[in-house]
């Protein structure tokens, strides 16, 4: 992805190059390490002072981004870049790592660029989905016989994925997807905790399952001046943090299927400023009934994937529900406690606060300390990475 929505994709071409940013804006040829990890031992710091408002989890990210373009890519390697306009241009890297101050994009690679662009509508569903991530890089090399028949405008159908292949893709327990999604929120920085339905007083009323979210989450306000959080805090105390309903699926198949976990999404997110329905997998047919239904009731959907996730509808504001609140407090104590912690931080005066924000961030899901990590987890449970 060269610049958001591919906005230097043009420029890149022209000039025969692929690059980042990263608000690093020193020369890396002293620091290009064999392992990504001892590059990000050095640069997560200087990532996280120069952006200090971001999680270290988001700057493990855009470190682990940056090392892929500058030292990971090998000469040879074939990339695909979004133009923004529904089409890839196709590259191969050709050159090792530059730099070019006071540009956009400083940190570059020589490109041959071909003379094709591929349509996101030609590729596969697979495809579409490995390459929708919003992130910088994403590895789609398990595509590459695909890749190959669409340069060549050959029939990709002899390339689809097999029904045994997307069984094996499947055979992984949902839940273990909650670590992953919720390592993405905090990227986002959301902090979430997983509510498990199976604690609920009333576990036994199946009606219930359309009352409980699967993930709540919570975002505080970043003003960094103590003095506007004072007013922010007295005068609106409910701008100061925004609630998250989250609803996982492995797989949305059909139109059926949709409509189904789109409502248990809206029901179980009634409380929520924000309420999304989130999957592993969504058939690519149904992009026109998922814009239909985020326009007519609100719920966002998010395509989640292992090592990133994409917004493809965002969810719209609305109230809290203290009604549905105090239910689900009395019905489970996961819930409970989320907003017992919660409303600690809120409360807190300022010389407690910090105090009180580390006591709830205790409570919430764990996060990954490393891309190493989160990708042995992926291996460990089966999850395609």
């Amino acid at each position: 992805m060269l610049g958001q929505g591919g906005r230097f994709a043009k420029i890149c071409r022209q000039e025969g190059f692929i690059g980042g940013g990263f608000d690093i804006n020193v020369d890396l040829s002293d620091s290009l390490y064999e392992n990504r990890r001892d590059f990000n031992q050095k640069f997560v710091p200087v990532w996280m002072e120069n952006v200090p408002e971001k999680t270290k989890t988001a700057a493990g990210v855009a470190c682990g981004f940056l090392w892929t373009i500058v030292k990971g890519l090998q000469i040879g390697d074939v990339v695909l870049c979004p133009t923004g306009e529904g089409t890839y241009y196709v590259g191969t890297i050709i050159g090792d790592y530059y730099y070019v101050p006071n540009t956009d994009l400083p940190h570059r690679r020589r490109v041959n660029w071909m003379d094709v662009e591929i349509s996101r509508k030609s590729m596969s569903e697979k495809l579409r989905n490995s390459t929708g991530s919003i992130g910088t890089c994403c590895d789609i090399t398990n595509y590459a016989a695909e890749i190959e028949a669409l340069i060549e405008g050959k029939d990709i159908s002899a390339h689809a994925t097999t029904t045994k292949e997307t069984v094996m893709q499947r055979n992984f327990d949902e839940r273990s997807l909650h670590k992953l999604f919720c390592n993405y929120l905090r990227s986002r920085n959301i902090f979430a905790k997983t509510i498990f339905h199976e604690k609920s007083s009333n576990r036994v009323d199946s009606a219930q399952k359309w009352v409980h979210p699967d993930i709540v989450g919570v975002q505080f306000e970043e003003f960094k001046n103590e003095a506007t959080l004072s007013l922010l805090k007295a005068s609106e105390p409910k701008e100061s943090v925004h609630l998250y309903s989250y609803e996982l699926k492995k797989r949305i198949d059909s139109d059926y299927q949709l409509k189904q976990c789109f409502f248990q999404a809206l029901s179980n997110s009634s409380w929520a400023n924000y309420g999304y329905l989130v999957a592993f997998e969504i058939n690519d047919g149904l992009e026109e009934e998922m814009e239909r239904l985020n326009n007519a009731f609100g719920i966002g959907i998010i395509l989640m994937q292992a090592n990133d996730s994409k917004i493809l509808f965002p969810a719209r504001e609305k109230a809290l529900d203290y009604n549905t609140i105090e239910k689900l407090n009395n019905l489970n104590p996961d819930f409970c406690t989320f907003i017992t912690k919660l409303s600690k931080v809120m409360n807190a005066s300022k010389d407690y606060t910090l105090d009180a924000k580390s006591s709830f961030e205790k409570i919430c899901d764990r996060v990954f300390e490393s891309d190493d990590e989160l990708e042995h987890y992926c291996k460990e449970h089966g999850i395609p990475f």
